[in-house]
């Protein structure tokens, strides 16, 4: 009996030690937790960044980056020189890309929701954001009546 009385004393002992002690885990958790939203914020921001660049590619055709001369390229970082040499790629595919465009043809669908929306009375420019099609396009579609 003096056993079972002693066991319990020291596991209430313990219990109510337990509740002194803080919880480091909870403290690992929000540490964490913090490390994750601003690592997601960080690579929002990037992909803003990155997204507003592309756009001032597409906006600039003639966009090269400027070269300094071979001696200080060669002291350069080699992925510096890596992301200067896939902008430049990028902007000449760009250049090439607006060159060689082709008329494809627009799909049947597409023409009678332009139709479908100019009778709702829907300005051109309107209709060339809803239709992802440019003013020039939805311009012949109309005029053409979708033939």
């Amino acid at each position: 009996m003096d056993l079972s009385i002693l066991l319990m004393s020291i596991g209430i002992i313990l219990i109510i030690l337990s509740f002194f002690f803080k919880n480091s885990s909870k403290k690992i958790e929000k540490d964490v937790e913090e490390l994750s939203i601003s690592i997601f914020q960080e690579t929002n921001n990037l992909k803003r960044r990155l997204k507003i660049v592309e756009e001032e590619l597409l906006l600039e055709p003639e966009f090269q980056v400027k070269s300094t001369s071979a001696p200080s390229q060669k002291g350069q970082n080699p992925k510096v020189q890596q992301v200067m040499q896939a902008v430049q790629q990028a902007a000449q595919a760009s250049k090439i890309a607006q060159t060689t465009t082709q008329v494809k043809p627009i799909h049947q669908i597409i023409v009678s929701q332009v139709l479908e929306l100019n009778k709702q009375g829907l300005s051109v420019a309107d209709i060339s954001i809803r239709s992802n099609l440019t003013e020039e396009q939805v311009r012949q579609v109309i005029a053409n009546g979708g033939r």
